[in-house]
């Protein structure tokens, strides 16, 4: 008996449908497929391709695929009259090329378009960072008629930067009704009002939102964190759980780290149990999380052990550790796991960057830092704000202000974090002049500044003895931005006042303006009447303190000094009584050396233990060549010597 014919395969020219034909297109996984499947359409026959359907498909399986301008080619080249979806696909097709005029120039030839095509537009004007041609483009669309989808909010909020944009968008979600029932748009509303700064905002957009999903709750808790509102972070977590979402790994690394920054151990314990119960330790984001926080909690051996009990190495928990290790002063340590991550097929992040040169730049590794910014450089992260941001940091720190500028002047787009970190470098570095006319420069470019920029500008007003330069400085901020100057901006005016002679002044000013005693403002003023041999204002400074109680030692011994020097005995004696019943104590600073990778901490006291006179031989040769050439080198915030 004769056995039955196969089954029809798909291919057959008489099986093969326009529909089976599109249903195979949209399984394909490779272009070869695609192509193999194009080559058998064509010999079929060419009447599949005399509508634009079978086209459109096989073209959105190419541009799927990544071949975008094989599907360019195909429907140029197409026999049928092209429609709407023909001109979406192509659109989407050349912006999956990166040919975003030419996709313009398609989009502008349109005589009719949909949302999706004004969605697929915004996306090229959002993935190639041009939000000006974008909220245009999204204006536009309004005016001729095309109702924007959810989709639409979320991308055109990904462009908004800056309050007024966004407050606008946020109208036209209500105008169109979308915002309280959308939960897509409510968390791409919330996540734009926290990326520009609008933090209330933000929170109460999801307070009005009917319907929240576990995003939602995740991008308020960011938002709260941000605030520092570590309780209300707190109380969104056990909301969502009792009203019974389920948690996911950024959701209890949001409050982990919220329990870090808050140093509540207690619930941060409860946290990491839940995270052992729940099995979130094998991602990396969680993990990375409770590493940070067992560093903070003084549990870096715990953190250290479950590093080593990853299956994998990712770079999360590699900078978490390694942040970790440098913030304990276990340089070799954090060193060392970077160099190990790398070797383990780690690729280093923007964030791995900006730990190992904060913490390098701290303890005064020069070397070693100059050979990360070289690794930098290989690895192509030179032009990231965030490494340069680092690396300004860096060179501040160790007094190569030099670099510093031709870093920061390298960077295109300066982010405020940026323009703080070169103002309070140079302010640090004793170049007040130039702090201030960074300042300058960076209020012209329109960047909003915040409570650091105003610190790093009064400083620079202090190293010059500015005193109405930093006056008109606060107003400014008072008036314009809203800031009001809080204890260490007013010490910065105190400090200006002293530099300026100006000792009176600077104690109205403190008594005026502070509403509580401070010791430290007072210590300036009395330091600063010392230095400039004004005894009877240090001798009424120092009664000032003293009444205080305050448990600095200073104002006591330049009372007791003076009472000395006018034979008052009994009034001499009654300060050292005090200032014995108050257990003030004398400051004791520190000076460091960096030998090799050695790096010696001591005291005045302590100096001779570490190459006793030789010590202070190459000391007083480096004060001679720097008094001698003031004007030959930037100096260097560290000393390295040979240990020859």
């Amino acid at each position: 008996m004769p056995s039955p014919p196969p089954p029809p395969s798909p291919f057959a020219a008489a099986t093969l449908t326009p529909g089976a034909a599109a249903s195979l297109l949209a399984r394909c996984a490779s272009r070869a497929a695609a192509a193999a499947l194009h080559a058998r359409l064509l010999r079929c026959s060419h009447a599949f391709f005399r509508s634009p359907y079978l086209a459109n498909c096989l073209a959105a399986a190419y541009s799927r695929l990544g071949a975008a301008p094989h599907a360019v080619a195909l429907l140029r080249s197409a026999a049928a009259k092209p429609n709407v979806f023909t001109h979406n696909i192509m659109l989407s097709a050349l912006l999956g090329s990166g040919l975003l005029e030419d996709a313009r120039r398609l989009f502008d030839g349109m005589a009719k378009r949909d949302a999706v095509t004004y969605n697929a537009m915004l996306s090229g004007y959002a993935a190639a960072a041009r939000p000006d041609e974008a909220l245009r483009l999204f204006c536009s669309m309004g005016e001729r008629g095309v109702r924007p989808t959810g989709f639409t909010f979320s991308i055109v909020s990904s462009a908004v930067t800056s309050a007024r944009h966004g407050q606008q968008l946020h109208a036209a979600t209500v105008r169109y009704g979308m915002a309280n029932v959308d939960a897509v748009v409510s968390n791409a509303l919330i996540d734009m009002y926290r990326r520009i700064g609008l933090l209330r905002h933000a929170a109460c957009v999801f307070s009005c939102l009917e319907e929240p999903d576990v995003t939602s709750w995740n991008s308020v808790m960011s938002v709260y964190k941000d605030q520092a509102l570590s309780s209300n972070v707190f109380e969104c977590f056990w909301s969502m759980r009792s009203k019974g979402f389920s948690v996911d790994g950024f959701s209890v690394s949001t409050v982990l780290s919220a329990c870090s920054d808050a140093k509540d151990f207690a619930k941060g314990d409860q946290v990491l149990a839940l995270c052992v119960k729940m099995s979130f330790l094998t991602n990396s984001i969680v993990c990375s999380a409770v590493i940070d926080f067992l560093c903070l909690s003084d549990r870096l051996p715990d953190a250290a052990h479950l590093f080593r009990g990853m299956p994998t190495w990712a770079s999360e928990p590699c900078n978490a550790l390694i942040s970790g290790y440098a913030r304990d002063g276990l340089m070799e340590e954090a060193l060392s796991l970077f160099v190990a991550s790398m070797r383990n097929g780690v690729v280093p992040t923007e964030f791995t960057f900006a730990s190992v040169l904060r913490w390098s730049s701290c303890f005064g590794l020069m070397e070693q830092g100059t050979q990360i910014h070289c690794l930098i450089c290989k690895l192509g992260f030179q032009d990231d704000v965030i490494v340069s941001t680092a690396l300004t940091d860096m060179y501040c720190k160790l007094g190569l202000t030099r670099h510093a500028r031709k870093i920061f002047r390298t960077v295109v787009a300066k982010d405020l974090v940026l323009w703080n970190t070169m103002l309070l470098g140079l302010s640090q570095n004793g170049r007040g002049k130039e702090a201030l006319g960074v300042f300058r420069r960076m209020l012209k470019c329109g960047i909003q500044p915040d409570r650091i920029t105003l610190f790093g500008a009064l400083s620079a007003c202090s190293l010059e003895g500015l005193v109405t330069e930093g006056m008109d400085i606060i107003t400014l901020f008072k008036d314009r931005y809203r800031i009001i100057p809080s204890l260490e901006h007013y010490t910065c005016v105190v400090d200006t006042l002293c530099r300026a002679g100006m000792l009176r002044e600077a104690v109205n000013f403190v008594e005026n303006k502070l509403p509580k005693f401070s010791a430290a403002t007072f210590s300036n003023i009395l330091e600063a009447c010392i230095f400039q041999g004004n005894i009877g204002m240090a001798e009424l400074v120092a009664e000032k303190m003293v009444v205080q109680k305050s448990r600095s030692s200073l104002p006591y011994i330049i009372l007791a000094q003076t009472y000395g020097a006018r034979c008052k005995w009994e009034k001499m004696a009654g300060v050292w009584r005090s200032m014995e019943n108050q257990r003030a104590k004398k400051a004791q600073s520190c000076s460091w050396l960096c030998i090799k990778n050695h790096i010696y901490v001591f005291t005045s006291e302590q100096i001779l233990h570490h190459g006793q006179g030789a010590t202070y031989e190459v000391l007083d040769l480096i004060s001679w060549d720097m008094m001698d050439q003031p004007k030959k080198s930037e100096g260097v915030g560290c000393l390295q010597l040979s240990s020859d």
